[in-house]
């Protein structure tokens, strides 16, 4: 199915240029040809007078250009002002060469350039980027003397033979002198002489010998140069330009004969052979835009060709002309081809990144080479090293997150440039994760990686990661080994380094000869550690804390491995829990699952052996107290039973008293009162009479013994206290009571 087009472009074109043709080739063949002598000749006048000034400007630029630039080089650096200033022999050979250098660079940074000197005024010694020597042996002496004479002559001069030694071919230059300091000092003379040939060569790049002429003069007239070496008698001079920063006067015209011969009289051949020019352009137009159109019409059946009915059915209504389609089938190509690039950039990370995965845990050697060359990782030279070791960056803190691909891929970008400025070595670095860069470093020289080179190196990508992206790193430094199969062995050493990250502190670099050579931890050592602080807890003793302190200490000092301190505390929190866990709600709530695994969360985020401490002592604080406040309330509360039966038994004692308690269970009387009133929410005499009127009642409603005997049996030494203290208690007297209660018995 093909498109539709309202209008196709074989017409557009054809609408689009006879219109414009026909109206310019109009005005250009029945008017030009009435004004073109008189402005032809005006307008090349001004046309030759902007090109002459514009070569002038170029060239008063050019030299303005590098009389600014030294000046401000040589005024900004303080050894040339020391030379100036200083006296014969005071300058050392070490400082004169540095300030020759210098000028030496000054020197190849301009092309146009012959030389740079400095003449110092105090004893005649001139500073060249040969070194320094005296005026007697400068050939360049006179001029140095002219300008001592004329100390207003600052500006450039005419061309003159310069060289420096005797045995220096002599070149033409044109030179500018000035006084050193800036603006008007007189210490010494700075001169800057150019080549007059580089003057030439940009005149003549400027310049055309088949349209135009140039020559250059001085004030009085004399021949200084001309462009291509051209006779000025083949041309027409039109303008004078003076160039006064160069003392200079430019001459220019036309070649003869090349602009005006065409052009002699107005006749009628002319109109005939433009009106034969207008045919012929006319069936040129038609030529060409059925000739232009074909490719346009090859591409079109190749996009309705391959473009799918679906989408032809949906693009013809809007499709205009073949542009529109060939426009929207450009965007399709386009986008399908970004996607590609970038599908392909991430394919080649990935397979990149599988290929240290492999090397690193030694599979699929037999075609790791193969690969190698294929990714390119590594420069050739490094395909098959001399000696290679694995660098292990481990972050410190929070691991990035999976969208900081682009800061992930600049930090390994880095890396792998900062190895590779040791042009010894060649950098192959992949992220594992989110947390840990692996960096493969590797020499092709048969005297293996220095072990130091590689610590500084270590030191030098710590330092500009933490500089520049605020993130620290912990490396571990593998083991130098001899080719890519005995590469897992580095890679493993590298790993046992950082396995000792809490011991050693976070942000540093372990060589794996560093390591300690224990191969085992020292189990017994540490559990009894662990049962002496379980057994200072049980005892509610302080001993604990020192315990816990000189454990630590022995982490340390014996540096052990990161999972085994972790696992060693975890030991000394299970043992915990099985000996305190279940004598308390509040032992068993910090005990409980919730609390033990944001601990251990903790203690896993911690990065340093102090931090792991303080969470794990201040943890074990709290445990500590909740003990020692269970065994105290234990101890509370026998007391108070025991005290509280012992009363309820002998109420009825009329000796019975605070002091006598605290003599029969040993505690102040002032203690027993506290704990009553803590425990009953009553004081003891409030407890006390309580029992004895409550038996009272009993034996007055029940019995009919005497009010006399009742006080006795109750705890009174007589009648009097015993009836005060019932009416107070009941509101009415034993008497009354019996009464009341005595005959509601009865019936």
């Amino acid at each position: 199915m093909k498109v539709k087009l309202k209008r196709n472009w074989y017409t557009k074109l054809l609408y689009s240029y006879f219109p414009i043709f026909l109206l310019t080739i109009s005005i250009l063949i029945f008017l030009s040809f009435l004004i073109v002598n008189e402005l032809s000749r005006n307008e090349t006048k001004k046309a030759d007078m902007i090109s002459t000034r514009y070569i002038v400007d170029t060239l008063e630029r050019s030299l303005s250009d590098i009389e600014l630039r030294l000046l401000e080089d040589i005024g900004s650096n303080k050894i040339y002002t020391r030379f100036l200033e200083a006296d014969q022999g005071q300058l050392s050979s070490q400082f004169i060469y540095e300030a020759a250098s210098g000028l030496g660079r000054m020197l190849d940074q301009q092309d146009m350039i012959q030389s740079i000197y400095l003449y110092r005024t105090s004893d005649s010694q001139i500073l060249t980027p040969r070194g320094m020597m005296g005026m007697e042996d400068f050939q360049d002496r006179a001029y140095i003397e002219q300008s001592l004479k004329d100390r207003d002559n600052i500006g450039w001069n005419l061309p003159r033979e310069y060289r420096e030694r005797s045995f220096d071919m002599p070149s033409q230059v044109i030179s500018m002198n000035k006084w050193l300091p800036l603006p008007w000092g007189g210490e010494g003379l700075l001169v800057i002489t150019v080549r007059m040939y580089a003057v030439e060569r940009q005149i003549d790049n400027m310049t055309n010998d088949k349209l135009s002429v140039l020559q250059v003069r001085d004030y009085n007239d004399n021949l200084i140069y001309s462009a291509h070496q051209m006779d000025i008698s083949s041309g027409e001079i039109l303008n004078r330009v003076h160039a006064d920063k160069l003392g200079l006067v430019f001459e220019s015209g036309i070649q003869s004969g090349q602009l005006y011969s065409w052009v002699s009289l107005i006749s009628y051949v002319w109109i005939a052979i433009g009106l034969l020019t207008i045919g012929g352009a006319v069936a040129g137009i038609i030529y060409i835009t059925r000739r232009n159109y074909r490719p346009i019409q090859l591409i079109m059946n190749r996009i309705q060709a391959l473009q799918p009915r679906a989408d032809e059915d949906e693009a013809a209504p809007s499709v205009k002309d073949e542009l529109a389609l060939i426009d929207h089938a450009l965007e399709h190509l386009i986008a399908q081809t970004v996607d590609y690039e970038k599908q392909h950039h991430e394919n080649l990370l990935i397979h990149r990144r599988q290929l240290l995965v492999d090397l690193m845990e030694g599979e699929r050697m037999d075609s790791f080479r193969q690969r190698l060359r294929h990714l390119k990782p590594l420069e050739e030279r490094f395909v098959e090293p001399a000696s290679v070791a694995v660098l292990i960056a481990e972050m410190n803190g929070e691991d990035l997150s999976a969208d900081q691909n682009i800061l992930k891929i600049a930090i390994m970008n880095v890396v792998e440039e900062l190895v590779q400025n040791e042009t010894r070595f060649g950098g192959w670095a992949e992220w594992f994760g989110n947390r840990r860069l692996i960096v493969v470093i590797a020499s092709d020289e048969k005297q293996g990686l220095d072990r130091e080179l590689l610590m500084d190196l270590a030191k030098q990508v710590h330092m500009w990661i933490a500089d520049h992206f605020r993130i620290r790193f912990t490396f571990g430094i593998g083991r130098t080994v001899r080719g890519w199969e005995e590469i897992t062995q580095s890679y493993a050493s590298a790993d046992a380094g950082l396995q000792h990250r809490l011991t050693l502190g976070k942000d540093a670099i372990v060589l794996s000869e560093q390591l300690p050579d224990r191969s085992e931890l020292q189990s017994y050592k540490y559990l009894q550690m662990l049962a002496d602080i379980v057994r200072e807890f049980r005892l509610t003793g302080e001993g604990w804390r020192a315990q816990l302190e000189q454990m630590f200490i022995a982490f340390s000092e014996d540096q052990i491995k990161d999972n085994d301190i972790r696992m060693l505390l975890q030991a000394l929190i299970q043992m915990l829990s099985r000996e305190f866990g279940d004598l308390s709600e509040r032992l068993q709530s910090q005990f409980a699952e919730e609390i033990l695994s944001r601990l251990r969360n903790d203690m896993q985020q911690a990065e340093t052996l102090r931090s792991i401490q303080e969470i794990l002592q201040e943890w074990l604080k709290e445990v500590y107290r909740n003990y020692v406040s269970v065994n105290e309330t234990k101890s509370h509360r026998a007391m108070i039973n025991e005290l509280r039966t012992y009363i309820e038994e002998h109420f009825d004692d009329p000796d019975l008293s605070l002091k006598h308690l605290s003599d029969r269970f040993q505690i102040s009387g002032k203690y027993a009162s506290y704990m009553f009133k803590e425990e009953f929410d009553m004081k003891f005499v409030d407890f006390l009479v309580k029992l004895r009127v409550e038996k009272a009642c009993r034996l007055l409603s029940s019995s009919d013994t005497a009010i006399q005997d009742i006080a006795l049996q109750v705890g009174y030494a007589n009648a009097i206290s015993f009836g005060r203290v019932f009416k107070r208690i009941t509101g009415v007297t034993p008497g009354d009571y019996r009464k009341q209660h005595g005959k509601q018995r009865e019936r």
